[in-house]
């Protein structure tokens, strides 16, 4: 995997383990559940709203967060497997 520290991974860093798992719970309470929806989708919302948590967190819309993004949905995606490595 890419190396390179981006906006989201940034800020998830600055993070103590207890708000990443503070995080990951809320967003686990958020997402759509059903059985109808594949495992991929549910973990496009986790980083999509993993991607909503920061831009407000930043004061930023989505919109400005992604703006600052090389790879808007890659970095979302490559933020959620830093805070599920590190604190699983």
């Amino acid at each position: 995997m890419d190396k390179r520290r981006t906006v989201i991974t940034s800020w998830l860093e600055g993070k103590s383990a207890h708000a990443r798992l503070q995080l990951l719970t809320a967003l686990g309470k958020k997402i759509r559940q059903g059985e109808h929806i594949p495992v991929d989708g549910i973990v496009e919302q986790l980083a999509a709203g993993l991607m909503a948590a920061c831009a407000e967190d930043l004061e930023l819309s989505p919109m400005e967060l992604t703006g600052l993004l090389r790879s808007p949905r890659k970095d979302a995606l490559a933020g959620l497997v830093t805070v599920l490595r590190n604190d699983v």
